[in-house]
Parts: structure tokens; sequence; C-alpha cells
């Protein structure tokens, strides 16, 4: 036992950059918040550093003030939304684009 949310255990037992974007992009985004480090250091373990990037833009999404209208800060989205993408596009080709 790791101690760590099964969760994250599946994470861990990804084997290629594709299957971790693809797991990056479907957990809850409460693990993010919740088990922040440990992903955190699974994804470094890998070397997958874009996933430490896209760990640290939800973390930050979560933790945003949002503005007078209850939207989070626009270049926050935008940028999160430019990784999702770029995620989406590793899952589909199946390693580095």
């Amino acid at each position: 036992m790791t101690g760590m949310l099964p969760i994250i255990e599946l994470l861990e037992d990804c084997e290629t950059d594709a299957k971790r974007a693809q797991w990056l992009l479907q957990v809850p985004s409460f693990v993010f918040y919740r088990s922040q480090m440990d992903i955190r250091r699974v994804l470094r373990a890998a070397g997958f550093l874009k996933g430490v990037e896209l760990l640290e833009m939800e973390f930050t999404l979560l933790v945003a003030t949002r503005g007078a209208d209850g939207q989070p800060p626009a270049e926050v989205v935008t940028n999160l939304n430019a990784m999702r993408a770029f995620m989406r596009t590793l899952v589909r080709k199946g390693g580095l684009v």
C-alpha cells in the first residue's frame, strides 16, 4: 500500500505519455486539488513535464479568484484549454506531437 489514492496508482501504472495524458484529461478536478503532490511526483518520475504543466494549470484554475461575473480569469481558461487540446492531440497520436 503506497498511501496514494487508487486513482493515482492508475496514473503510476501508465506506461506511455499518451496514457498519462488520457488519465489527466479524465480524472475528476478534485483529484488535482487533493493529490497534486502525488500526481506531480508520478509525472516527474515518468519525465512527463507537459503533464506537470497541465497539473499546474488545472490547480491554478481551481484556486483562481473569480471575477465579479463569477468567471475565472480568461487568461487562465485560455491557457488551460490550449494545454488540454495539446493533450488530446497527444492521446490521439499515441505519443509526442
